[in-house]
């Protein structure tokens, strides 16, 4: 069960870091979808190595609590890190006869505190921190077959970060929520950063 979820959580990952830049929703040169493909990477990579190789469901039990903490560092592509701390907790379930997984529900409740994070966008480098952090949430219903989310499955990001780079030197806030398809792959990206709407699908 555990690498079934991990693997829920990369081919998310993978969907995200394939979207293709849009003009239309940069700020000055930085890509919005850069930027919010940094912050997700970075909560999932948390996700993923705070339940790394460990049990969530004890045999034996129909229903078990699950809460983990999680204390994880993503380092930048051009140096820095993205610190991510907080909690996974939820319940899983399984059939007392068969041991057959029956769902679950995941919460997600992380801050994301950035450091000196540096990362390409459009040929420059730029970089990230937190003003002063960002915080993450999520819901996800995990359905019997393991491989699909229940409907509104997803996460929030909500804060600020500063980037700066060639003649660039901002403060962006952003409040956005990413919604997983029901199969599992792909969803929708909408609400705001740096005052401006996103919306897009992956």
């Amino acid at each position: 069960m555990t690498k079934t979820l991990v693997l829920l959580f990369i081919i998310a990952l993978t969907a995200m870091m394939g979207c293709k830049k849009d003009k239309s929703e940069n700020i000055g040169s930085v890509d919005n979808r850069v930027l919010i493909n940094e912050i997700f990477k970075a909560g999932m990579t948390g996700y993923s190595s705070g339940i790394s190789g460990k049990s969530l469901i004890k045999s034996g039990e129909s229903s078990y609590p699950i809460n983990v903490s999680i204390t994880s560092t993503m380092q930048g592509p051009e140096g820095g890190t993205i610190q991510v701390l907080g909690n996974i907790t939820g319940t899983m379930s399984i059939d007392d006869e068969t041991g057959s997984f029956l769902g679950g529900t995941l919460l997600l409740g992380l801050t994301e505190s950035i450091s000196d994070y540096a990362f390409i966008c459009n040929g420059q480098k730029y970089t990230m921190n937190g003003a002063p952090n960002l915080s993450l949430t999520g819901t996800f219903t995990v359905q019997p077959d393991g491989a699909s989310f229940g409907t509104a499955s997803g996460m929030h990001f909500g804060g600020g970060v500063q980037v700066t780079g060639p003649e660039y030197d901002q403060t962006i806030n952003m409040d956005i929520t990413i919604i997983l398809n029901t199969t599992g792959t792909g969803g929708t990206v909408s609400g705001t950063i740096g005052g401006e709407q996103v919306n897009y699908t992956f």
